[in-house]
């Protein structure tokens, strides 16, 4: 049985479309372990191969190690990532990035409403 570790792990390598061996070769170790991460419970990578491994796949070592919604493990990666950058701002940063959204993207989010 994967560790939730190991399921991340999986989906994002399977997301970039890399080998075992890809992933091994920018983390710096095998290709066994990084099947062992996948694939066998009780896995404890050491912080820097986590962090190496964080970094590979473009997204934060929270997003590898701490439960996420349900929809965001069904995100993409990198939608992961944004949502988390967003959800890390100040209130008055996400008006602002809501109002340049709105300027960008007039219309839109406004429902079926019709002016």
């Amino acid at each position: 049985m994967a560790t939730t570790l190991g399921t991340r792990l999986r989906r994002l390598r399977e997301a970039k479309n890399m080998t075992l061996q890809q992933v091994a070769d920018a983390v710096g170790c095998t290709r066994g372990y990084i099947w062992e991460l996948e694939m066998k419970d009780g896995q404890r990578p050491s912080a820097e191969r986590v962090h190496r491994l964080a970094k590979t796949f473009g997204v934060t070592v929270e997003d590898l190690m701490e439960e996420t919604p349900r929809e965001a493990h069904e995100a993409k990666p990198e939608d992961v990532a944004f949502f988390r950058e967003y959800a890390g701002m100040t209130d008055e940063e996400k008006e602002r990035y809501r109002q340049a959204l709105k300027l960008m993207f007039p219309g839109r989010g406004e429902g079926d409403a019709k002016p």
